[in-house]
């Protein structure tokens, strides 16, 4: 027995069409747990409505102010400690440079120099051994075999996202539905 329009109907307070309140009448007459429902909503319904106690408003807007003032300073405290955490850890991170503030600016030029020799001296070391091994490795395959692994490089990457861009298109189109 399918409960669920019934279920929304009645918890959700909705109002109802003549057609939709015979299928529920039916509904109700023969399942118990919707009748239930119903002698429930009307059991609310019918529970007078009380006042609120004298000074209600003004209590709660009292504990209102007080929470708003402890989220401020929270959130004070917290900022102060995100900032203090954060210069502890630049420091941190530049303390192997300190080292290099007492250095006369002749001797920071030249090590400066000298890191960017070095780094292009590397950068040279790996681009020779970088194109050794390029060509070594072209060297062992005929060209029709990187050819081929290429083209099936690409029918195998297409296979593979073909169902994921339908499943793309597919939630698109249900999230457009809501």
């Amino acid at each position: 027995m399918e409960h669920q329009p019934f279920e929304d109907w009645l918890l959700n307070d909705k109002h109802l069409t003549p057609d939709e309140r015979r299928n529920l009448n039916r509904h109700t007459a023969i399942c118990p747990q919707c009748a239930a429902l119903v002698q429930a909503n009307l059991v609310l319904r019918a529970a007078p409505m009380t006042r609120p106690a004298n000074g209600f408003a003004l209590r709660f807007q009292r504990r209102l102010v007080a929470e708003r003032k402890i989220q401020r300073r929270r959130a004070v405290i917290g900022t102060i400690l995100l900032t203090l955490v954060s210069i502890g850890l630049i420091l941190w991170l530049l303390t192997p440079l300190f080292p290099y503030l007492s250095l006369s600016p002749t001797q920071l030029l030249m090590t400066w120099v000298s890191a960017l020799v070095y780094i292009a001296a590397a950068l040279q070391a790996v681009g020779i051994v970088s194109e050794v091994i390029f060509r070594f490795v072209l060297g062992i395959f005929p060209p029709s075999v990187w050819l081929l692994s290429l083209v099936s490089a690409v029918g195998l990457s297409a296979l593979l996202v073909a169902p994921l861009r339908k499943q793309g298109k597919h939630k698109a189109y249900s999230q457009a539905r809501l």
